[in-house]
């Protein structure tokens, strides 16, 4: 059967005016082998074979990428491969290292006079009550359920908690059981929903599964905001509301949002920095795990730079400097038994070079390593990786993927993975994990796709890029 890839590669072959004898003869593939492939009736378990054929062609970098990936889209599924895109993007999402400061509430723009009756029937009405309730629940927690809500309207709800000096906020929401692959695309897009909102300490999301379609349809006004002395009830499409104020209703909200809450699991895990390094380290420990993936923005070099080094470079009095040298050489000791595939970027690298920073460790930790250690550990590195197995340093492409510095990734084979970043709080520095089953899935996978080739460089493309780095900041080979 014909599909997207067979139909692009027959044209480009047609394009290249090279004859399946000359592509079978240049590639080492079949020529019976080429015309199936070309004809939707084969599809390669190797990418390598793909590759060769697709440089036996000659075609342009850019169109071997998109045959590429069009062959590792069929050969995943669409919805895989719709997953992995979107947990990439969940990935790529841009946190600040700080809290913006919160824009004051501008109560002259928004109708609260609306908000006095009971029962509202347009968006901006309803939009207008929320900004209301926000404005009014300054201290206490503030209760949000959004059992039928779609994703646009939700991203601009809780754009505008951001924009708010809102109380603190718990947010009870469902996911989908991720029996099928278009259920954890749908609970991956509702996480990218409301990941800007997990900077923000006062902020607590809850998730509870769904068995099925009918259980979102709770009532007319399915979803809820709920404060210490009104109830806002929206209809699905947030364009109708009715507005509760009796003691004895809010209470019973309460109470019903309580009771589903505590059947719920935490979205997020807030710890600070050691809780964080004592979680990674208990994860590492943690029964048979067959494989250890790492993926953050600078290749792990914990194991390359000497402890005086390290310990000359920490901040801290003498406490903390002891307790984080006893993290960091557990995690090296990790490192250098377990086996494990370190994913990274080189623009992590180019900020080692040019700030003397490991981009995934934030500044508040240590002073910037100087200019000849940065070199001597990037020359270190490149004979590490040339000792090191085929696959055991994987370096994303930038065009594919983009790590944020911020971004701090460990997935095993057999445990609860999930998405870390760091931020910078009125209360210091915080680490916030995202854990969710489908996720946790989903990370593996896309681990696995790294190391088998997808988005990534060869070992000899890798080392080539590291020997031109070494060069360009005054090294030699």
């Amino acid at each position: 059967m014909k599909t997207e890839f067979s139909s692009q590669l027959e044209r480009l072959i047609k394009s290249q005016k090279k004859t399946l004898r000359y592509l079978a003869e240049a590639s080492g593939l079949q020529l019976d082998y080429i015309s199936k492939m070309s004809k939707g009736k084969r599809l390669p378990q190797e990418e390598e074979k793909v590759l060769r054929l697709l440089d036996a062609l000659e075609c342009t970098s850019g169109k071997k990428t998109e045959l590429l990936n069009l062959y590792r889209k069929e050969k995943l599924g669409t919805f895989r491969w719709n997953c992995m895109e979107e947990l990439i993007r969940i990935i790529e999402q841009e946190t600040s290292d700080s809290l913006p400061p919160r824009e004051a509430v501008q109560h002259g723009i928004w109708q609260t006079g609306t908000c006095l009756s009971g029962a509202v029937f347009t968006k901006k009405e309803v939009f207008s009550c929320i900004n209301w309730m926000l404005s009014g629940s300054s201290e206490q927690t503030l209760y949000l359920w959004t059992p039928e809500i779609s994703q646009l309207d939700l991203e601009q709800l809780l754009n505008l908690l951001l924009k708010s000096p809102f109380p603190p906020v718990e947010h009870l929401l469902p996911l989908w059981q991720n029996r099928e692959e278009e259920d954890t695309l749908k609970n991956l897009n509702t996480i990218r929903s409301i990941k800007p909102a997990f900077l923000h300490p006062e902020y607590q999301p809850y998730f509870y599964y769904l068995q099925n379609t009918g259980e979102t349809h709770i009532s007319l006004f399915p979803n809820w905001i709920i404060s210490g002395k009104n109830a806002l009830g929206i209809n699905s499409s947030l364009e109708q509301a009715i507005i509760l104020k009796e003691p004895s209703q809010l209470e019973l909200l309460k109470h019903e949002f309580q009771k589903k809450r505590q059947m719920a699991s935490a979205l997020i895990v807030r710890m600070d920095l050691f809780d964080y390094l004592q979680n990674v380290n208990q994860m590492m420990n943690s029964g048979y795990i067959t494989r250890h993936y790492y993926i953050e923005p600078s290749p792990c070099l914990l194991h390359l730079i000497p402890l005086s080094v390290l310990q000359k470079h920490l901040k801290g009095d003498i406490e903390k400097k002891k307790l984080l040298m006893s993290f960091l050489q557990l995690r090296t000791s990790h490192m250098e038994n377990e086996e494990m595939v370190h994913i990274f970027s080189m623009e992590g690298l180019r900020i080692l070079m040019e700030k003397g920073r490991i981009a995934e460790y934030p500044d508040d930790l240590y002073e910037p390593l100087e200019m000849p250690m940065r070199v001597w550990l990037l020359k270190r590195y490149y004979q590490f990786m040339e000792n090191s197995s085929e696959r055991a340093c994987i370096c994303v492409k930038e065009n594919d993927i983009h790590l944020p510095h911020h971004i701090s990734i460990v997935c095993s084979s057999n445990v609860n993975n999930g998405i870390s970043f760091w931020s910078n709080t009125s209360s210091g520095l915080q680490y916030c994990l995202i854990r969710e089953a489908g996720i946790s899935q989903m990370l593996y996978q896309f681990c696995q796709f790294l190391e088998s080739g997808g988005f990534s460089y060869s070992r000899e493309e890798t080392l080539s890029l590291l020997r031109q780095m070494i060069l360009k900041y005054g090294g030699s080979l």
